[in-house]
């Protein structure tokens, strides 16, 4: 008796974990809607959109794992009440780039979130789907990385050699 109870505390922390994920990918995907509603630039709106469906469909992941992994629906309190992730809010009239170093901030929490999930849960299943979504954080950090750097730096070097079309006639 003794040991099946330690198997279910394990199997518990594990669906806890993935409850608070899915609280954080919901509240992800909410962030990105917001934010892509704000902007006027088609493109720039596109990409946030592009963001929101990624991480609902993180949220969908760890759902069909809960559910599969439980034979239960997840709850929809504790998964709305969840503050596991914590990010700095922006001021109300934020620049751009502001809203993007906020973005790495939390996807770079995320990640971490996902590390440390990896580390504690001793359910294969489980640490698998963690470590995909580890690299699927990562590279949304990379990717606003990247985003910021091209909107704060002023130039970019190139030589003239390598500009397609470059000839004199």
């Amino acid at each position: 008796m003794q040991k099946k109870k330690k198997i279910e505390g394990k199997k518990d922390l594990t669906l806890s974990i993935v409850e608070t994920a899915m609280a954080e990918e919901l509240k992800a995907s909410a962030l990105y809607k917001r934010i892509s509603a704000q902007l006027e630039d088609k493109a720039a709106k596109l990409k946030f959109d592009v963001m929101s469906e990624a991480e609902q469909k993180h949220y969908e992941r760890l759902k069909k794992w809960y559910e599969d992994s439980s034979g239960k629906i997840p709850k929809d309190k504790i998964i709305k009440t969840s503050k596991a992730v914590k990010i700095k809010k922006p001021e109300k009239k934020a620049k751009y780039e502001d809203i993007i170093k906020i973005i790495i901030d939390t996807e770079e929490n995320a990640c971490k979130f996902y590390e440390n999930a990896a580390k504690k849960t001793k359910d294969e299943g489980a640490k698998k789907l963690f470590e995909t979504l580890i690299k699927m954080e990562s590279a949304h950090v990379t990717q606003f990385k990247d985003e910021f750097r091209v909107i704060t730096e002023p130039s970019l070097l190139f030589a003239e050699e390598e500009i397609p079309w470059m000839l004199e006639v």
